[in-house]
């Protein structure tokens, strides 16, 4: 098994009906680090990645949304990418190629649908991360594909398989929160 020492961006991408409330908790997203290390720049709204909300990411770009869920023309580095306000580079775990890891996402509005999660490696693990195309799906342990989110869901524990040919210094693992192709919540995070 290959082992790697990384550090992960997640990306929590929420598309749903109404503006969702979530963050990952575990490893936690860029914005909610600072719950969990107080020299992580605090952001109050660490629940509220959503893109600018649904009239700005559908009414102004046509659904489109920053990779890590700030308002799409914000300039690069956005808030939530690498670099930006909330992407120091703190790198809160480490990872082996091949493992089962554990994920926490605490909704604090549940609007159900579900989540997919992805991997994307970063070319450049300085730089920003400028768009989706790079994300390869993951499974769940139990070979899914999606967790269902259920109305009495507001703190969510998966397993995911990270895959096993995977070399790199940095990786954006993104979990998608789907419902009628709406607003679009992310939140980023360095494991």
């Amino acid at each position: 098994m290959n082992h790697f020492v990384s550090s992960l961006v997640i990306l929590f991408y929420i598309i749903h009906k109404i503006t969702g409330h979530g963050m990952m908790l575990e490893p936690p997203n860029r914005s909610s680090l600072w719950r969990f290390n107080s020299s992580a720049p605090i952001n109050y709204n660490d629940n509220q990645n959503f893109c600018g909300g649904f009239s700005v990411q559908w009414g102004k770009f046509g659904g489109k949304c920053g990779p890590c869920g700030d308002k799409y023309d914000d300039p690069h580095p956005q808030a939530n990418e690498n670099g930006g306000k909330y992407g120091r580079g703190f790198v809160v775990a480490e990872y082996k190629a091949g493992s089962v890891i554990d994920v926490q996402v605490k909704l604090t509005a549940n609007h159900l649908g579900y989540f997919k999660y992805s991997l994307c490696v970063l070319k450049d693990p300085n730089g920003p991360e400028m768009d989706e195309k790079c994300f390869m799906p993951l499974k769940l342990v139990d070979g899914s594909v999606k967790y269902n989110v259920w109305k009495t869901d507001y703190l969510i524990k998966n397993k995911l398989k990270l895959p096993t040919k995977i070399k790199c210094d940095r990786e954006q693992l993104g979990k998608l929160w789907k419902r009628n192709f709406r607003v679009r919540m992310w939140a980023s995070r360095n494991v």
